[in-house]
């Protein structure tokens, strides 16, 4: 059985050294990726893996659509947003598209550890929205996907 994987999308590395803080005592394997196209990649062969997701909403790497992505998927990972927007009006804007935490930089070792603690090691993967919005039954087996299948022709600008 592989490791559960803590997947971490930051297209300018900025965080980088704090995630590899704050998650120095878990048992994750971290894997940083820079663009969406990487993002996808990652996903398309090792969704199952995700333990959960890091995502830095740098415009550069379209993190919000990457956020929107991610909520038409059923059983998505945990998402923790990174930004260095206003964090209490983001984190109402991320909680909507599945987002479980929402932190603001500059990001501290501290912060980022107890999010992934309380968020990654205890949540179970939740049933997420279809295209339309609505809810989808866990038992619906018709619907497991990963990112990158729902978005083959997604090319970023």
């Amino acid at each position: 059985m592989k490791r559960k994987v803590l997947l971490i999308l930051d297209a300018d590395a900025d965080t980088a050294g704090v995630v590899a803080l704050a998650a120095s005592s878990s048992n994750y394997d971290l894997r940083f990726v820079q663009t969406s196209k990487d993002f996808f990649h990652f996903c398309n062969d090792n969704f199952e893996n995700v333990a959960g997701i890091i995502l830095d909403v740098d415009p550069g790497v379209h993190g919000m659509t990457i956020l929107e992505a991610l909520d038409t998927c059923e059983n998505t990972p945990p998402i923790i947003v990174v930004s260095a927007l206003e964090e209490q009006w983001l984190s109402a804007v991320v909680q909507r598209h599945g987002a479980v935490a929402c932190l603001g930089k500059p990001l501290s070792a501290a912060s980022l550890a107890q999010a992934i603690e309380e968020n990654l090691e205890s949540v179970v993967r939740a049933p997420r929205c279809d295209l339309w919005g609505h809810v989808v039954s866990r038992k619906c087996i018709c619907r497991r996907s990963v990112p990158s299948r729902h978005f083959v022709n997604y090319k970023p600008t």
